[in-house]
């Protein structure tokens, strides 16, 4: 989960340009929406486009989505160019692949953790969700968009509950920017790298080995599965 969905302690309020000041709630409600905005697919990376039009755009505030871009571009998804406006960056390769190799590292472990003492219940769940979306039909543009959108929400469960469940505040965090990227490095390559469902029928079957409390083929399946993510997200397959 990340800092957009957790409780809000109340600070970190700053001043904006107007003299008024932003509070976190407001601050968080841009990020989220300018994160919808980006994994929508109306803001490419590479484009260039001014804080007003992004403020115009998702409906913030200007003091708002400042601060939202601050966090932005400490999260390295964009870069602000003074005087001209804001750049959705473009995850490099080697980025990509420094990712991966990080989730590799924590998933591999965090899934094998999972088969042993998992909450099989909220497996279901997410095995019903992933069959849903596997199984979904668009017939227009529009349709097929919404449909490529809640297929990468549903590709992000299963990592989500795994991770989550090590109960580890700091492996949260890093795994939440971790994810960010990997979102933003699919909006660069081509749409048929883009396509969620190869990945989510690997996550049938790393389900069925959670289901069936086998540890060892668990692991193997995450570990292929992360690799096979990689060499997608770098358009390679």
């Amino acid at each position: 989960m990340n800092d957009a969905q957790k409780p809000l302690d109340g600070n970190g309020s700053v001043s904006s340009k107007e003299g008024t000041r932003s509070k976190p709630v407001l601050r968080d409600t841009a990020y989220r929406k300018f994160m919808d905005y980006l994994l929508s697919g109306q803001l490419k990376p590479g484009r260039l486009v001014s804080q007003r039009e992004l403020c115009e755009a998702i409906g913030a505030s200007i003091g708002a989505m400042r601060e939202a871009l601050k966090r932005l571009e400490a999260e390295k998804v964009i870069t602000l160019i003074p005087q001209r406006g804001v750049m959705v960056r473009e995850p490099s390769e080697k980025e990509i692949n420094d990712i991966y190799e990080i989730r590799k590292i924590f998933e591999v472990h965090a899934v094998r953790v999972f088969a042993v003492t998992g909450d099989l219940q909220k497996i279901a769940k997410i095995k019903a969700q992933t069959k849903e979306a596997i199984e979904g039909k668009a017939e227009t543009r529009q349709e097929l968009g919404l449909l490529s959108r809640e297929r990468s929400l549903v590709d992000d469960l299963l990592h989500q509950l795994i991770i989550g469940a090590l109960n580890n505040t700091t492996l949260d965090e890093m795994f939440d920017r971790l994810q960010v990227l990997v979102s933003v490095s699919r909006l660069s390559v081509q749409p048929r790298f883009m396509d969620s469902l190869p990945g989510l029928n690997e996550h049938l079957e790393i389900i069925e080995a959670l289901e069936n409390r086998d540890k060892e083929a668990a692991e193997t399946l995450m570990s292929v599965h992360l690799e096979k993510g990689r060499r997608r997200a770098v358009g390679l397959d």
